[in-house]
Order: structure tokens, then C-alpha cells, then sequence
């Protein structure tokens, strides 16, 4: 078994795929970029939280898209594998950069999460990641909120592959692919695929910096009809340890 030639295949895979799937459907094309801030605290040896604040803009007239955030709390079964809890709160503002109407459609998501990860290849970390969403929308018709939410579950599913580099083996490139689809009334089942390519940095020994680009596929409301966004994302990720040495 040839594990760099089997990684690449994988890769090319999972990077090329959506263009295929989405080749002959109407795609509105656009550029935008998102700007994060994480933290990783260690509570315990079984647990830990991670915090996120997640700005998004398109580039086009630098005009606000989303914004997003995330809290959630994990708990280690084993080295491989641990499940979470989390609250997520989103703002999310119009689809179009040049919308007349600027409302903004807030959301509650309480999420749950399963993830495995797996090092047995050298310099290469293999993980999963199934998250179910509980999505609470505030109703609107675009123009105006309404009392009360609209509800759907959506289903995440992600692979990644890290891949070490640099002298302490800390700084790594990551590639991942994530589906997402729904389940309820009134919404579309297939809900968007992403597929990003990034470098993570340690800047310092809790620190580090992580620059990519992300391919997003997002269904609107008619079938035929897709989102494509060309993203750079920046995320600025700290990790802090509380345990007791």
C-alpha cells in the first residue's frame, strides 16, 4: 500500500466530485470572505469546550452576510472518539450583496455531535464528523420577522485528512469535505456541500493561525438553482489547558 499515493486519490476525490454533481444546474456564482476566532479549553482529561465566533462578508462592496456562533461542550470516551453538546446563534443577513431589503434572520441551533479521529498513518490524521442540527428560524417573508420559528433537523456529515509539516510536526494541512442535508417540511433535502483546503500555523505553543479556501454548493429554494462561493477563510485558534499538572 502506497499511503501518499492512496491520500492524494482521496483528495483529488473529494476536491473534484462537486464539480461534477453540480455541472449542469444553474449556478449564481460568488466571492466572500469569513473571519474566525476560536477557543479550545481543556476542563478536565474527559473534557473540554470550544467556543467560536464566525464573521462572514462578501468581498463585492465589503457587505455583511452572516453571523455566527458556536458553543460546544465535549466529552472523551476514548482517545479516538468523544461526543458533544452545543448551542449555536446565527444572524443571518440577505443572499445577495446588492438586496434592497437588509433583514437580518436570526436562528437558534442546538446541535449534537460524534467525532472519531485516527493517527495510524505517519504525519497524517484521519477524522469524522456526524452533527445533527436543530434549526429554530425565525419566521419572515423576506422583508419582515414574524412571531414564532420555523423548524428542521439538518444532518452533517465531514471527513478531513491532516497532514503534519514542519520540524515539531504541529503545523499541518488540512482538507475536508462536509455534506449537509434536511429533514422537515418545506425545505429542500439536500441542503449544501463544502470542500476546503487550508495551512494551519502555530504561531505559538496555544496559538496559531489558519488560512484556506473553502468551495461552497448551497441549493436554493427551486432545484435546478445553486449558491457557489468561493471563500478565504482566516481562523485564529487558541488553546487553553485548566486541568491540574
Amino acid at each position: 500500500m502506497n499511503i501518499k499515493s492512496d491520500s492524494f486519490l482521496i483528495l483529488y476525490f473529494i476536491i473534484l466530485l462537486p464539480n461534477f454533481v453540480f455541472s449542469q444546474n444553474h449556478i449564481t456564482q460568488q466571492n466572500l470572505m469569513w473571519f474566525r476566532a476560536m477557543t479550545h479549553t481543556n476542563l478536565s482529561k474527559k473534557l473540554y469546550l470550544v467556543n467560536e465566533i464566525d464573521n462572514r462578508r462578501f468581498i463585492e462592496g465589503n457587505i455583511q452576510h452572516h453571523t455566527i456562533q458556536h458553543n460546544h461542550l465535549h466529552y472523551k470516551v476514548n482517545p479516538k472518539f468523544d461526543v458533544a453538546w452545543g448551542q449555536t446563534f446565527s444572524w443571518q443577513s440577505p443572499q445577495f450583496p446588492d438586496a434592497e431589503k437588509k433583514l437580518v434572520i436570526p436562528e437558534i441551533r442546538p446541535f449534537q455531535e460524534f467525532n472519531f479521529s485516527e493517527n495510524s498513518m505517519k504525519n497524517v490524521i484521519f477524522s469524522t464528523r456526524l452533527r445533527i442540527d436543530e434549526r429554530f428560524i425565525r419566521k419572515n417573508d423576506g422583508v419582515q420577522l414574524f412571531d414564532g420559528n420555523n423548524f428542521n433537523f439538518r444532518y452533517r456529515t465531514r471527513l478531513q485528512m491532516q497532514f503534519l509539516v514542519g520540524r515539531k510536526k504541529k503545523d499541518n494541512v488540512k482538507v475536508l469535505d462536509e455534506l449537509m442535508l434536511n429533514s422537515g417540511k418545506n425545505v429542500n433535502f439536500f441542503d449544501q456541500n463544502r470542500v476546503y483546503v487550508g495551512f494551519e500555523k502555530y504561531l505559538l505553543n496555544n496559538t496559531s493561525l489558519e488560512i484556506g479556501y473553502l468551495r461552497w454548493y448551497q441549493q436554493r429554494q427551486t432545484i435546478d438553482t445553486y449558491f457557489q462561493r468561493n471563500i478565504i477563510r482566516f481562523t485564529l485558534l487558541q488553546k487553553l489547558n485548566l486541568t491540574k499538572k
